[in-house]
C-alpha cells in the first residue's frame, strides 16, 4: 500500500490532483487512520478547491494527532478560504504556539486579517514573516499591498529600498517604486526609476506614459518632441504605453484617444454574466447608483453636490458608492454629497467582486462611472467592464470614451461631441440641451481678505491667469503665452503651482522666449472658497490645450472672469467652449492659435471691451443654464427615463437628442 502514496506523492509533484484524487478514493478506506494519508488527501481536496472536503480531512488527522502542525496549519488556510476567520484563526494560533517559527502561519494569519480590514494586525503578521524570509517575494509584494491600503507612502518606499537587492530583476518592484516616488512628488528620481526598467525589459506596459506624465508635472520637456513622437507610434502599434489621462492631454485627437484607450482596457479581468431585463412596475422608482472616489473636495465633488441634492427622491432612488477615504475629517462636501443620497456605502475596502455583488443585491438600475479612466490607483474601471447594472453610464469625470461595450451611454453636449466624431465613442451619447457640466449657483465665500498685495501681484499691470494644473501647460501653449506678453509689456502672467520644480523650469522656458522671468508669478492651491475670492484680481484666464479647463472654466464663468480657450477637435479640447457658448460668450473662443494670440492682446489692449466682458459674465449669472440645476437633473432623470424604458422594451441603445 505504501507504493499506491508514494504514486499519489509523485502525481502531485506534477500538479495532476484529479488523478491523484482518484488514487486517494481508491485507498481511503485502508487508510482512514492514517494522519500522513489524510493530510495528503486534505492537500488533494484543496488543491481542487474543495476547501469543505479538505478541512474534513484535516480535522480528521488533527482528532488523530492534535499536535500536528502542518494539519492545523492547512486547516486554518482552508476556513480562511471559506471565509471562516474566526475559527481559521484558532487553529493558526494552535500551529504557532507548537512551532512558533512558523513561515506559512504568519502568512495566512496576514492574509486573513487584510480580509477582515485590520491591516496594522496583518502588517505584524507579515513582519514575523519576512524576518523568516526576508527575500520572499509573494510576501513583500503582500507587504506593499498592505502599506498601500494604509496609504503609508514613506514607509512604503523605504521598504521597497531595502528588498530590491534581493530581486535585481524584478522589474515589477521598480515600476511600484517610480509609481510612488511619482506619488511623493519626486519626479525626477521616479522619471530615473523607470528607465531602469527600462534597462531590464524595453517592452514592460506603459513605462514611456509614466515618464512623460512626470515630466509634465515638473514642466521639465527635455526630449518631449521625441516622446511624443514615440507615443503616437506606439499607440498606432497597439502597444502598451500610456494611460488614456495622459493621451488626452497631450493630443487633439479622438481616434488617437479612442485606440489608446482600448489598449488600456484589456488590462482589466472580465467575467460578465450579462444582466437580464428585470421586471419592472410603471410607477416604481428606477435605482441610480453614482459610483466616485470624488465625492469630496475635489472639482468633481464641487460640480455635482448641488445636482444631487435636486434629484427627484420621490421617483428615483439614489444611491452613493464612494471609492476612495482620501476625504479630510471635516469635509464639508463629503459630508453633504453623503446626505444627498438614498444610501452612501464606503466601498473602499470592497474587492470588485463584493462591490459588484452589493450593486446586484440592491438591484441597481442605472450605474453612473463619475471616473472611468480618471483617478489614478482608485479607478475602479473593472468593476463597469463586469456589468454593475444593466445600464451602465459615462458621466463627467471622464472627458472622453471609455472604449468599451460595457459602458451603454455618455452624457454629452453637441459641443464636446459633434456628429462627425461619434465614431470615435464606443458609446451612445445622450445629448443634453445645454452644456454637459452642472455647476453651482450659491456658493459660500471665504471671509478671508486679498488684495493684490498680498497675493504678490502688481497693482497696475494687466494680469493674464491661468489656474489650471501644471501637467496641462504644453510648450506650445507657453509659446503663445509668451507672444502675448510680448506685445503687452505691463503685464504678468499668474499660475498655479504644483511643486518648485515646475516653478523654476517655467521661469526658464518664458526666459527663453524673453519673458522677464520676473513676471510669471506663482500661487498654491487653497481651499475653493478662497480661491474663488483671490480670482477676481486677474484680468484675463488663458486656458491650455489641448486640455482646457473644465471645472476651472466653470469657475471662472460663476466668479465673473473671461476665459480665453483655444476650442479643438476632440473631447477635452471643447469643454471650455461649451461651457462659454451656454453663457452666451462665443467670443472668448478662438478656433486656432493667431485668433488666440490675437484676441488676447486685443482684450488687454482695450480695458472697456475687458469690462463688457465682465459685466456681461456678472449679468448672465442669474439666468445661465449652467447653474440652473433644477433644469439641469430635470433633463439628466428624463435621460435616465428614456433610456431605461428602452431596456425594458429590449430595445438596443440610441444616441438620445434632449
Amino acid at each position: 500500500m505504501r507504493d499506491k502514496i508514494t504514486e499519489i506523492l509523485n502525481l502531485i509533484k506534477v500538479s495532476k490532483f484529479k488523478e491523484a484524487k482518484i488514487k486517494c478514493d481508491d485507498i481511503k478506506k485502508h487508510f482512514d487512520k492514517n494522519v500522513e494519508f489524510l493530510h495528503i488527501y486534505g492537500f488533494v481536496f484543496f488543491n481542487l478547491n474543495n476547501y469543505e472536503k479538505a478541512i474534513d480531512q484535516w480535522e480528521k488527522a488533527i482528532i488523530i494527532e492534535p499536535k500536528f502542525v502542518d494539519g492545523l496549519n492547512n486547516l486554518g488556510n482552508a476556513l480562511s478560504k471559506i471565509k471562516k476567520f474566526d475559527e481559521a484563526i484558532k487553529y493558526l494560533n494552535k500551529a504557532l504556539k507548537l512551532k512558533p517559527n512558523f513561515f506559512e502561519t504568519y502568512y495566512t494569519l496576514s492574509e486573513i486579517f487584510f480580509e477582515k480590514g485590520m491591516y496594522e494586525e496583518s502588517l505584524v503578521k507579515l513582519n514575523k514573516a519576512l524576518d523568516l524570509k526576508p527575500g520572499h517575494l509573494p510576501t513583500i509584494k503582500n507587504k506593499l499591498k498592505i502599506l498601500s491600503k494604509m496609504n503609508a507612502k514613506e514607509e512604503y518606499l523605504i521598504f521597497l529600498e531595502k528588498v530590491i537587492p534581493y530581486h535585481p530583476k524584478e522589474t515589477d518592484l521598480y515600476y511600484k517604486k517610480a509609481q510612488i516616488l511619482s506619488e511623493l512628488g519626486m519626479n525626477y528620481q521616479s522619471i530615473n526609476t523607470y528607465k531602469t526598467i527600462l534597462m531590464i525589459d524595453p517592452e514592460f506596459p506603459f513605462v514611456l506614459g509614466n515618464v512623460v506624465n512626470d515630466k509634465l508635472k515638473n514642466c521639465s520637456w527635455d526630449g518631449l518632441e521625441r516622446d511624443l513622437d514615440d507615443l503616437k507610434n506606439k499607440i498606432n502599434e497597439e502597444k502598451e504605453i500610456a494611460d488614456p489621462l495622459l493621451v488626452s492631454t497631450l493630443f487633439d485627437s479622438s481616434e488617437l484617444l479612442n485606440k489608446a484607450t482600448k489598449i488600456w482596457n484589456k488590462q482589466y479581468d472580465v467575467n460578465v454574466n450579462q444582466c437580464k431585463p428585470q421586471s419592472f412596475e410603471k410607477n416604481s422608482k428606477i435605482n441610480i447608483g453614482y459610483f466616485s472616489a470624488d465625492f469630496r473636495d475635489h472639482p468633481i465633488g464641487h460640480l455635482i453636490a448641488e445636482m444631487l441634492e435636486t434629484h427627484d427622491k420621490s421617483k428615483y432612488e439614489i444611491y452613493g458608492f464612494y471609492l476612495s477615504n482620501k476625504h479630510k475629517e471635516n469635509d464639508k462636501f463629503y459630508l453633504r454629497i453623503k446626505k444627498t443620497f438614498t444610501k452612501f456605502y464606503d466601498v473602499s475596502k470592497l474587492s470588485d467582486k463584493e462591490i459588484l455583488s452589493l450593486s446586484k443585491k440592491l438591484k441597481i438600475h442605472i450605474a453612473i462611472d463619475l471616473m472611468a479612466h480618471t483617478g489614478g490607483h482608485e479607478s475602479r474601471f473593472g468593476i463597469f467592464l463586469n456589468k454593475l447594472a444593466p445600464i451602465q453610464i459615462n458621466f463627467l469625470g471622464y472627458p472622453g470614451t471609455t472604449a468599451s461595450n460595457k459602458i451603454d451611454y455618455i452624457i454629452a453636449d453637441k459641443i464636446v461631441i459633434p456628429e462627425k466624431n461619434k465614431k470615435f465613442f464606443s458609446e451612445k451619447i445622450i445629448y443634453l440641451p445645454n452644456s454637459y457640466q452642472p455647476s453651482e449657483k450659491n456658493r459660500i465665500l471665504s471671509e478671508k481678505i486679498f488684495t493684490k498685495q498680498n497675493l504678490n501681484l502688481p497693482v497696475e499691470d494687466f494680469i493674464f491667469c491661468c489656474f489650471n494644473t501644471n501637467k496641462k501647460i504644453l510648450p506650445n501653449i507657453v509659446k503663445l503665452w509668451s507672444e502675448i506678453l510680448n506685445q503687452i509689456p505691463k503685464s504678468v502672467m499668474w499660475l498655479m503651482s504644483s511643486n518648485n520644480y515646475a516653478e523654476k523650469n517655467l521661469k526658464k522656458e518664458f526666459e527663453n522666449k524673453n519673458i522677464d522671468p520676473e513676471r510669471i508669478i506663482f500661487c498654491n492651491k487653497v481651499p475653493i472658497s478662497e480661491h474663488l475670492q483671490r480670482i477676481k484680481y486677474a484680468d484675463l484666464f488663458l486656458d491650455t490645450f489641448p486640455y482646457n479647463a473644465h471645472t476651472s472654466c466653470s469657475d471662472c464663468i460663476w466668479a465673473g472672469l473671461p476665459i480665453l480657450t483655444l476650442e479643438g477637435d476632440s473631447f477635452q479640447s471643447r469643454v471650455a467652449s461649451s461651457l462659454l457658448k451656454t453663457t452666451g460668450l462665443n467670443e472668448l473662443i478662438a478656433k486656432n492659435e493667431k485668433e488666440y494670440v490675437d484676441k488676447a492682446i486685443y482684450i488687454a489692449k482695450n480695458k472697456e471691451y475687458l469690462n463688457e466682458l465682465k459685466n456681461k459674465l456678472i449679468a448672465s449669472k442669474d439666468n445661465n443654464p449652467l447653474f440652473d440645476n433644477k433644469s439641469f437633473t430635470h433633463n439628466l432623470e428624463k435621460a435616465y427615463r428614456i433610456v431605461f424604458e428602452k431596456y425594458i422594451n429590449e430595445k438596443d441603445p440610441e444616441d438620445i437628442y434632449l
